[in-house]
């Protein structure tokens, strides 16, 4: 019969101790449901359903076809349980049984005790299943047992259930100068069954013996030949570590393979690979390694735990005979596996929240970010993303953009509300506006007529792109008797019975219907900073007739917004009055004549020209960063005569009326707030055409103090200016900012107007306007308790973040503002009567520009900024300086970080010896960090 029959036979037997003497199918009939339930979870081999029938006819498949394993789990179980589960029905009478019994040993040749045996074994079986075949089988499996059991006793053994026999022996150690012997235990090959109950017992005995005796010398043999191959210089175990292996090997374990502690085993695997527990069992050996995986879009490292299964013996035969192991291989392989299923698992959750996410365009970043949040509390050490979690996740993600994706649909329903910018912009759009296009070159009488007609209408307004320029618009208003106030940004005369206002274009009032409305400069709606206010202005001046003036590429723009307005517009040409000549050849600088203004585009360049020219003539200046009242009275001196060279940077280019003959490019590049670049061919005629004016001079001449800037002069100049690109800035107002701040619920000023910026669509030719000034004004008010409005009116403040002087003093006004405190002008120490180099000049520049920021916060915070008086009174001190400091012959170039005087052609802010210090601290910051530099670089 073969090995697993018997194993099977013996499972029957003790199956049917449990279901009270029956079979298998029959008595499992008799266990409760929930029971069922647990022998299934048992075996591991959970059921489908749960049904009784179900579940019975279920458990008698696997009894019939399973393995001697899974029926030896069933039998476990039910030992485990210890219930008895007796039949239901009537047991027939033990006497009757008995009577059978003893009919049938009647028959047979049996002793005293066989028959006891023989009894006791059938008493609890139904008598219809008693039969004489079955009592002699069972006698014959007791004669066996009884044979095995005195077998066992003679030869200090025991058969195994592969009636194998096991025993133990004595082996002898001889190790490194150390002998000792230890118990093992040996197994014999599987005996033949027929062989162990047909053999007598005495040659049985005499045959295993022997058996034992050889087995017992092989193995002896086999361990002194195992020994001799071990070395003192073992590759991963040392001589104490050996011996002591030896001794702890249990006695059931191969002697040519002994067992290793978990301890020893983990503290030589650990310098392979990053292993943190381990644990032995029969076959196999189980790692706990850590390791790490970089989560995508993020700097974040993510440790896990993997684990992996090992080959128990053939590690143990590695170690023992000096191989390569490759645990190492194995961690590795296993921790990329982990990893590679973690980042799929971790895909499929990244693509489900951006599909349910889409609305809102979230980035790759922001979008792992966010997974990442919720993810990682859960996955303590480990990469394992179950299904379940994988719904917490999603489910979670889902309630976190809840806000987010309200937020959204109010800013989609926004956009539509104010998409057609015309509309915000009510009075306007209800007025009959007549559109008329002044275009021309400078000095060509454009702006001239547009203003006759301001004076003759009963109600205007003039726009100004400057502050100076409005002021002499007012002055012009006012000579010609027409009652007019001007209102800037920081200054505002007013005239109770006016009926003209002369204002810079960002002061335009939309609520306020005049009869003209002229917008001067037009050309200016292509500017990237401030060509929102013409736009804007275009669109909005509640006027019946509005006049545009400006250069000839303004026509396309301007025809464009007149058939988006749908209203009329007449457009009126213009040409010059004098006659404008390039000259042929570059003019050196020391033959330079009066009337002459050299142009460039620096301050430094400026003053260091004005230092060259003061030696021969007498010179003003005019740049950007000068107060409009030292600009104007700059401009004062050169017209009367009281200098006769004008070094400006394009500051003269809009409006200045100045009796300029020549015009001289210093330089033809200048840097428009993002890039150096050559001057536009609409930039090169705004800034020539101030030579030659009508009425002041009989010819404008141009020209370059340089060949090469010459050649760009020479290509550009007879070119037609660039039409002015679509589409056009635009920007919101305070009513609009409100607006779109109530939908959004957000009182955050630079989250409305970078929503404004980012997200608005408009049906015209328009864009939000480029607003980084003002974002970066919103960042700073954004800190503070404050309303909308005030948040508004602070971040449009004219500020110049590159000035620390500025920025110290807006956050003090801001917080004055929030505390809602009185803000006292504090005027700065003036230490001399004029500058004595460029840098105190700049400062002095800074302070003037300091009080242009409180005066335009004045009329804003009038209840707060309460000394307008002493900072006028101020500003006149400082422009005075500033004046006086202009009117000197040079300024002294001192070295930006030593003070050092400087060269006076020198082309660098700092001498020689703070350059080559910054240099030599640049190659030791290098040395220290290479891998900076090369970040730089890329």
């Amino acid at each position: 019969m073969g090995s697993k029959k018997k194993k099977q036979l013996k499972l029957n037997q003790k199956i049917r101790h449990y279901f009270d003497g029956d079979g298998f199918d029959e008595g499992i009939e008799r266990v409760p449901t929930s029971t069922l339930s647990e022998l299934f979870h048992f075996i591991a081999l959970p059921p489908d359903r749960y049904e009784r029938d179900y579940l019975i006819r279920r458990i008698r498949r696997i009894w019939s076809e399973a393995d001697t394993y899974i029926r030896s789990n069933i039998v476990d179980f039910f030992r485990a349980d210890g219930t008895i589960y007796t039949a239901t029905k009537i047991k027939e009478q033990p006497t009757l049984r008995s009577e059978k019994i003893a009919s049938i040993l009647e028959e047979m040749d049996t002793t005293a005790e066989e028959e006891a045996l023989l009894f006791n074994a059938f008493i609890d079986v139904r008598s219809k299943k008693i039969n004489r075949y079955k009592m002699e089988a069972k006698l014959e499996h007791i004669r066996y047992e009884k044979k095995r059991s005195l077998i066992e006793k003679h030869i200090s053994g025991s058969f195994n259930l592969e009636d194998a026999l096991e025993f133990h022996a004595l082996l002898h150690y001889n190790i490194f100068d150390t002998a000792f012997e230890k118990i093992v235990v040996l197994t014999t090959q599987p005996f033949a069954f027929t062989y162990l109950k047909e053999e007598p017992a005495d040659r049985l005995i005499a045959t295993i013996t022997e058996t034992k005796q050889q087995l017992t010398l092989l193995k002896q043999q086999e361990l002194d030949t195992f020994l001799a191959t071990l070395s003192p210089k073992h590759t991963y175990l040392s001589a104490s570590q050996i011996i002591h292996a030896l001794k702890q090997t249990p006695p059931q374990a191969s002697v040519t393979l002994p067992e290793l502690s978990d301890t020893l085993l983990l503290s030589l695997l650990k310098e392979l690979a990053s292993i943190t527990a381990l644990k032995q069992y029969e076959h196999e050996i189980v790692l706990s390694a850590n390791s790490s995986v970089m989560l995508p879009y993020s700097n974040h490292t993510l440790d896990f735990d993997v684990d992996l299964s090992l080959d128990k013996q053939a590690l143990l035969y590695a170690i023992w005979h000096e191989k390569e192991l490759e645990c190492y291989h194995a961690v590795e392989i296993a921790t990329k596996e982990a990893a590679n299923t973690f980042f799929l698992e971790l895909n499929a959750i990244v693509d489900k929240c951006r599909k349910q996410a889409e609305i809102l365009q979230l980035s790759d970043e922001t979008l792992h970010q966010k997974i990442y949040a919720l993810l990682l509390p859960y996955l303590n050490n480990s990469l394992n993303i179950s299904a379940k979690l994988e719904r917490i996740i999603f489910f979670d993600f889902n309630r976190s953009i809840q806000k987010d994706l309200l937020k959204r649909q109010r800013q989609e329903l926004l956009a539509r509300s104010i998409r057609d910018f015309k509309n915000l912009f009510p009075l306007a759009r209800s007025l009959k506006r007549q559109l008329i296009l002044h275009v021309g070159p400078t000095n060509s009488g454009k702006t001239h007529q547009a203003m006759q007609t301001l004076q003759n209408a009963e109600t205007g307004y003039y726009l100004a792109p400057l502050r100076l320029l409005a002021l002499e618009g007012y002055e012009t208003l006012q000579a010609y008797g027409v009652d007019a106030s001007l209102i800037t940004g920081e200054e505002q005369i007013i005239d109770d019975e006016a009926t003209h206002i002369s204002s810079t274009i960002e002061m335009l009032n939309f609520e306020v219907d005049v009869d003209v409305c002229v917008i001067d400069e037009i050309q200016m709606i292509g500017d990237r900073d401030r060509g929102w206010a013409w736009a804007n202005a275009i669109i909005g001046a509640p006027a019946s007739t509005v006049i545009m003036t400006g250069s000839v590429n303004t026509i396309n723009a301007v025809e464009q917004l007149a058939v988006y307005l749908n209203e009329p517009l007449e457009i009126v040409h213009f040409t010059r009055k004098n006659p404008l000549t390039l000259l042929k050849s570059a003019t050196p600088i020391a033959h330079i004549t009066p009337h002459t203004a050299i142009i460039t585009f620096s301050r430094r360049d400026v003053l260091k020209l004005k230092q060259q020219l003061s030696r021969h003539h007498e010179v003003s200046v005019i740049y950007g960063n000068l107060s409009p009242e030292v600009r104007r009275e700059e401009a004062r001196r050169f017209r009367e005569g009281e200098t006769n060279i004008l070094v400006a940077t394009d500051a003269i280019a809009m409006g200045m009326n100045l009796p300029i003959d020549t015009v001289l490019f210093y330089k033809a590049q200048k840097f428009d707030g993002v890039k150096e670049r050559e001057l536009s061919v609409s930039e090169i005629h705004q800034i020539a055409g101030r030579a030659g004016r009508y009425g002041l001079s009989r010819a404008g001449y141009v020209g370059a103090l340089k060949p090469d800037v010459l050649t760009i002069l020479q290509k550009k100049f007879h070119k037609q200016a660039t039409h002015i690109a679509l589409p056009f800035n635009v920007m919101a107002s305070l009513e609009h900012i409100r607006l779109v701040g109530s939908i959004l619920e957000e009182t955050s000023l630079f989250e409305i107007l970078n929503f404004f910026v980012k997200n608005m669509q408009f049906s015209g030719p328009f864009r939000a306007a480029n607003l980084e000034g003002m974002l970066e004004a919103a960042t700073i008010v954004d800190h503070f308790d404050l309303d909308l409005a005030s948040k508004y009116h602070l971040a449009c403040a004219p500020l110049n973040f590159k000035s620390p002087y500025i920025v110290a003093a807006y956050e003090r006004y801001i917080r004055a503002v929030e505390a809602d405190q009185p803000v006292h002008y504090q005027a700065p120490v003036l230490l001399h009567e004029f500058a004595q180099s460029s840098d105190e000049l700049l400062e002095a520049e800074d302070m003037a520009k300091e009080i242009s920021l409180y005066l335009w916060l004045h009329y804003r915070f009038s209840d707060l900024f309460v000394d307008q008086h002493e900072a006028l009174r101020y500003r006149r001190i400082i422009n005075r300086f500033i004046e006086n400091s202009l009117k000197q012959s040079h300024f002294v170039p001192k070295c930006r970080q030593c003070t050092k005087t400087l060269p006076m052609n020198s082309p660098y802010p700092i001498c020689q010896s703070c350059f080559r210090k910054l240099n030599l601290q640049k190659r030791e910051q290098h040395k220290r960090n290479p891998a900076a530099k090369r970040h730089r670089r890329h």
